[in-house]
């Protein structure tokens, strides 16, 4: 628990002062809280539900999924956020008890599959409720929840892509280039 509240904090901070730069760092008070709480918001249902997904079917088979923080992640994270983007790579979920490649690549998956379905949400509400208020949020929660799960099925170990490319291969492409499709259009509805 410590280590996912360490990259709770840490990754709302990047998020937040990613969108401060867009700004030049010129915000009043009001909309710096504002940025923080909707940054908190949304790494807090994209984040700790990806985590929490794999923690679920894990323990469906028997296992253990445990997220150990990553240090020179979430720095550099918070780094590239000072640029106007992030990169974070706050640490990785390490799955113990769960046999079998099929298994273990479900287990990984989940995570993703989350973000997916949540974006998916986000991003129908934002187009929804477009021309309102809500519009903006909800595309914002859209491109964090997309983002996440695209950067996790990157197919590098220790990240989720890894094993669920190796689980299966033609899961990993639809699940990969629908998720990507769908951030794209996030971010050209709603901007960067």
């Amino acid at each position: 628990m410590q280590d996912i509240l360490i990259a709770v904090i840490a990754l709302t901070m990047a998020f937040s002062i990613s969108i401060f730069s867009h700004y030049s760092f010129r915000l009043s008070t009001s909309l710096v809280l504002y940025y923080l709480v909707l940054s908190l918001t949304a790494v807090c249902l994209a984040f700790l539900a990806h985590e929490l997904a794999h923690r679920q079917v894990a323990r469906r088979y028997g296992g253990h999924a445990e997220f150990r923080i990553w240090p020179m992640g979430l720095l550099g994270g918070l780094i590239f956020s000072f640029l106007g983007f992030v990169i974070a790579a706050p640490g990785a979920v390490y799955i113990e008890g769960v046999f079998g490649q099929g298994r273990v690549g479900k287990t990984a998956l989940a995570g993703p599959m989350t973000n997916l379905v949540l974006g998916t949400i986000f991003l129908a509400a934002g187009i929804s409720l477009g021309g309102t208020g809500w519009a903006f949020p909800m595309g914002y929660l859209s491109q964090i929840n997309l983002y996440l799960g695209v950067f996790n099925m990157i197919p590098i170990p220790p990240l989720d892509g890894q094993k669920v490319m190796s689980w299966n291969l033609r899961s990993y492409v639809v699940i990969g280039i629908t998720m990507v499709f769908l951030a794209v259009v996030s971010f050209v509805i709603f901007g960067a």
